[in-house]
């Protein structure tokens, strides 16, 4: 199974549905995939929350005896125009309890969904499919494509800085002749933001990626497997001569988009960029 299969399943395998052999693929992914297996952790956290009981209990009985008492009470000592208020109270009081109820069905789906739990409406996720479909062909334009579709704007290193808090400290020039072409700010869903540095040079193209952690990311039917690079370890997905790798730590998610030969050239130029993680 690819990243892909595995993220639509895991509900069915939290909740332990699935026949026995979908559900030892599911594990074996999940073993050696982090990225699989923080959004497991995210999902099952978000599932918990959810079951828990709200914290504020709903209206009472003595809470409607005080309105229509409080509705109830004359202005003035007219049995008569009581008499009256407490009719129209007792014709609109099934209304308003309808009304209530819904009030409070709503007031707790907003609590759901803004809790500081739950995931946003606009969560992190980046779409590399425009680069892996130019992966026999023109890069350049794949690039292009994956930076045009998350609003990606060309930046200085100051401004990258004052945008956002830059681990990765990507110099000018790299091994084998590569030559930082441009860096850009991308908006990686609603509250989200990421860095990206593309380089060229007479070997191939290289995009690197600093994205939040534990990003979602999509590889089309693609799989990703684990992989070492130099001294990182992470996962990658080969698609021709491009080579799509990520590494995860509880900081940063760090994306490297590459046409460089796999065991001569990309190991150095990945040794050679400083990291926090």
């Amino acid at each position: 199974m690819n990243c892909d299969q595995v993220k639509t399943r895991l509900g069915e395998y939290l909740d332990g549905e699935g026949t026995d052999e979908q559900r030892r693929q599911l594990a074996d992914h999940l073993a050696r995939c982090a990225d699989c297996a923080a959004e497991l952790d995210q999902l099952r956290q978000l599932t918990q929350e959810l079951r828990r009981p709200p914290q504020t209990p709903p209206p009472r009985e003595a809470l409607w005896r005080a309105i229509a008492e409080r509705l109830a009470t004359p202005e003035a000592p007219d049995i008569a125009k009581t008499t009256r208020r407490t009719r129209r109270l007792r014709f609109f009081h099934q209304p308003l309890a309808t009304a209530a109820s819904l009030l409070v069905t709503v007031g707790l789906g907003w609590l759901v969904l803004t809790a500081p739990w739950a995931t946003p409406a606009g969560a992190s996720q980046i779409d590399f499919r425009p680069v892996l479909e130019q992966a026999d062909g023109d890069i350049t334009a794949g690039i292009e494509a994956l930076l045009a579709r998350y609003g990606g704007r060309p930046v200085t290193a100051t401004e990258a800085a004052r945008a956002i808090h830059v681990r990765i400290h990507a110099p000018e020039a790299l091994p084998d002749g590569l030559q930082l072409r441009n860096r850009y700010i991308l908006h990686m869903g609603r509250h989200h933001q990421a860095l990206a540095f593309w380089y060229t040079g007479p070997r191939g193209q290289l995009l690197l990626l600093q994205c939040p952690p534990h990003i979602r990311k999509h590889y089309g039917n693609r799989e990703c497997v684990a992989c070492n690079m130099g001294s990182r370890r992470g996962h990658v997905v080969r698609v021709g001569k491009l080579r799509l790798m990520h590494m995860n730590s509880e900081h940063i998610c760090v994306c490297v988009v590459s046409t460089l030969d796999e065991q001569r050239e990309l190991p150095a130029v990945i040794d050679a960029i400083q990291i926090d993680f």
